[in-house]
């Protein structure tokens, strides 16, 4: 199932906080031969698109202005091909920033929007170019299925992978739901190994299932055909602490990014979870490092500027940061 994209997407009018602020960071090597951290200096800057994703309002209205961006390069590149992003709603905000991005700069090549796969899918095909741009929505990579008991996330099982080792390029992404209990989580039991039990660590959950991902890559993937990325950990930004002020518990009026360089709360154990698991993938992964710059865009995200008129600091502004996290895609991808 698709979440719906107004749910999500937010043309923010914060200001320049919120739009155009720098992105502080610098350019690693590989740390090793199958695996390369990315992360660029760049700006966040808006985007002209009247592309209607959903068939409803533009997912964006402002102005390209990025040479580090080259479109037309990234569509010859990938001529041919189908992309797909694989993940939760951090997933949604990078599909729709980069269809955005792409849109954009080619107003005038012909465009195909589609539902796939019983219309679980969302599509944009760049028909000029022979290039699919899909959305999977998956919480936690791993399954999750229906039983009489109730629903069971197993942490050593992923059957929609028979699908997904079908295209050209995935971008995959999954922490946001990990760490959720009560009415939010989205699971009552979990299985391991053939044993069932009610709660596990989720972190050790975490770890586990992104195993069985890394050794679904290995087992299944054909490195020659398909190129693999993973997303890192995107960061919220609920507790002031993390920007020198205690006491605030929002993203509310946040006008301007912490200066840091150093998020003062340091990277979450996910992170270490990520890069261990990825240096241990024999064929080549991509890592998109995206954790240190985002957390130092508390100014980035909708929230109360969205559709559900509630408090969003967990996704982020189209335009905006996904647009960053998209030039580092661009720069992995025609490498």
């Amino acid at each position: 199932m698709i979440l719906p994209h107004s749910r999500i997407v937010a043309i923010c009018t914060k200001g320049i906080g919120s739009m155009t602020a720098p992105i502080l960071s610098t350019i690693h090597q590989p740390v090793r031969s199958s695996t390369t951290s990315l992360i660029a200096s760049s700006m966040a800057v808006p985007i002209t698109s009247t592309l209607n994703i959903d068939g409803s309002q533009p997912i964006a209205s402002c102005q390209v202005r990025n040479d580090r961006f080259d479109a037309e390069q990234l569509l010859n590149t990938l001529k041919g091909k189908k992309l797909m992003f694989i993940g939760d709603s951090i997933s949604l905000n990078q599909w729709q920033s980069l269809v955005c991005m792409l849109h954009a700069a080619v107003p005038t090549s012909r465009i195909i929007k589609q539902h796939l796969y019983n219309r679980s899918i969302p599509a944009v095909t760049f028909k000029d170019y022979n290039v699919s741009v899909m959305l999977f929505h998956t919480l936690y990579l791993v399954d999750v299925d229906e039983e009489t008991i109730g629903k069971v996330l197993k942490l050593k099982s992923i059957r929609h992978g028979d699908l997904w080792k079908n295209f050209n390029v995935l971008i995959f992404n999954t922490w946001h739901w990990w760490h959720r209990r009560g009415q939010k989580q989205q699971w009552q039991y979990v299985e391991v190994d053939g044993k069932i039990s009610k709660d596990i660590d989720r972190m050790t959950a975490f770890r586990m299932a992104l195993t069985t991902w890394a050794k679904w890559v290995d087992s299944d993937v054909d490195a020659n055909r398909t190129q693999v990325v993973f997303q890192g950990i995107s960061p919220s930004h609920y507790n002031g602490a993390g920007w020198n002020e205690p006491g605030v518990r929002n993203c509310s009026r946040q006008m301007t990014p912490f200066m840091g360089p150093v998020h003062p709360t340091g990277l979450t154990r996910a992170v270490d979870v990520v890069n261990d698991v990825i240096r241990s993938i024999k064929k080549p992964v991509y890592l998109l490092d995206i954790t240190a710059l985002s957390q130092l865009r508390k100014d980035a995200h909708p929230s109360s500027y969205n559709a559900f008129n509630g408090m969003d600091c967990t996704h982020w502004c189209v335009a905006g940061l996904p647009d960053t996290w998209n030039l580092l895609l661009y720069a992995a991808l025609i490498k």
